[in-house]
């Protein structure tokens, strides 16, 4: 075996090795996490706190509730993006993520990104995220990284197989439901999150539900439908007002929320995308609206007879509204 040979055997050997160690020691934890912020405010002015062991509420002192929903960020969204949405959202009180937030292993991104909005409204709202597949680690036995709950500490009353990841919490006239929708592998986890969306959504003592999910029910590109989220879900969310998923880099909506009498209403599906990786809808979806770019972000205004959803892009324009009424 000739010199040269040897020489790129051994750097092949160097480059493997150094590899793997990388990935055991995961380099993205040498970055350390900065220190949980202090939700303070004349809005929300606690953090979460715990009521009989099942259920987590948000105080809330204003009557009406303004939060922000991203969907799929990808890592995308720069500093001056979230001081943009900020400027046009100055009511905000928290704000949700619908999961792909990061890129998997790439927790170091919302880590910096804290740091760099420290000092702005983002620094101290409080965030409700959801799991996507981009975070979810390869592989037959998939799983959440341990850096995902370091990185987004959500609440543990979800069912026993998706604690942290499938949660709600309660806010005044609204109560926010979030699914893992990646979570579940086996036949038997579907229908345990059938049973608990349903106890989830049917035991709010608010007027209004809120869904947030990664994959969507109706899917906005054709072909990106999965069977099982589907088939565990599409009755399950029936009762919900209004369900948010992300996934398919569009922004699409099905349902208007109006029904024949104007006293009840059927639930509206969101698709949301807040990243520049922008998908072209096909043809023949399920949803009934669709724009294709982005990003986009939903700004939900609550109060007790009305919930108001605007869709704007970060150029301050809005591109869709809705007003769901309760009496």
């Amino acid at each position: 075996m000739s010199k040269r040979t040897i020489t790129w055997l051994t750097i092949a050997v160097i480059i493997l090795a150094g590899s793997t160690i990388l990935c055991a020691l995961r380099w993205n934890a040498w970055f350390v996490m900065p220190p949980e912020p202090v939700w303070t405010g004349d809005t929300l002015s606690t953090r979460f706190v715990t009521f009989r062991d099942d259920t987590i509420y948000a105080c809330q002192s204003a009557d009406t509730l303004t939060t922000v929903v991203l969907g799929d960020v990808h890592n995308t969204l720069t500093h001056s993006d979230y001081l943009r949405i900020s400027e046009q959202c100055p009511e905000m009180q928290c704000y949700a993520q619908l999961g792909d937030f990061v890129e998997r292993e790439q927790f170091y991104y919302k880590q910096l990104l804290m740091r760099e909005l420290q000092g702005t409204p983002f620094e101290c709202l409080p965030m409700l995220a959801c799991a996507g597949n981009h975070e979810y680690t390869k592989g037959v036995n998939r799983q959440l990284p341990e850096s995902w709950y370091e990185s987004f500490p959500m609440p543990q009353n979800g069912p026993s197989f998706g604690k942290g990841s499938t949660y709600f919490v309660d806010f005044r006239n609204l109560r926010f439901v979030v699914i893992d929708t990646e979570d579940p592998q086996l036949l038997s986890d579907f229908t345990r999150l059938n049973a608990w969306a349903k106890q989830a959504i049917s035991t709010a003592c608010q007027p209004w539900v809120a869904v947030l999910m990664h994959r969507p029910v109706y899917a906005s590109r054709r072909g990106r439908v999965n069977p099982d989220i589907w088939m565990s879900l599409v009755y399950a969310l029936d009762d919900a007002d209004v369900i948010f998923s992300g996934h398919d880099h569009t922004y699409a909506r099905r349902g208007d929320g109006v029904s024949e009498d104007n006293e009840s209403h059927e639930p509206v599906w969101i698709s949301l995308t807040s990243t520049t990786k922008a998908r072209t809808p096909k043809n023949h979806s399920r949803m009934d609206t669709i724009v294709a770019g982005g990003p986009f972000y939903e700004q939900m205004r609550v109060t007790r007879h009305e919930l108001t959803l605007r869709t704007f892009g970060l150029d301050a324009d809005c591109i869709d509204s809705l007003t769901l009424y309760k009496r």
